[in-house]
């Protein structure tokens, strides 16, 4: 399963990715440490050709999942 740190990583790291999508490369960085991508940033992402919507969305169930306390569904 792919991370939202690992399609930053794919992106070429943080700065790379924040010059493909026009954003501040401080809260790419911070987006990279906290393993998240703002999900009003997915279509930017989708449209750079950095990961497709179904891959930041599984990213986004599997943080939920690894969120969520033992015993309750995602």
């Amino acid at each position: 399963m792919v991370s939202f740190s690992d399609i930053i990583d794919r992106a070429g790291g943080a700065t790379a990715l924040a010059r493909k999508i026009g954003e501040d490369p401080n809260n790419v960085h911070a987006w990279k440490r906290l393993n998240t991508i703002p999900a009003h940033h997915w279509a930017a992402c989708a449209e750079a050709d950095l990961a497709t919507l179904e891959e930041l969305a599984a990213a986004a169930a599997a943080k939920k999942g690894a969120n969520s306390p033992k015993g309750e569904a995602a």
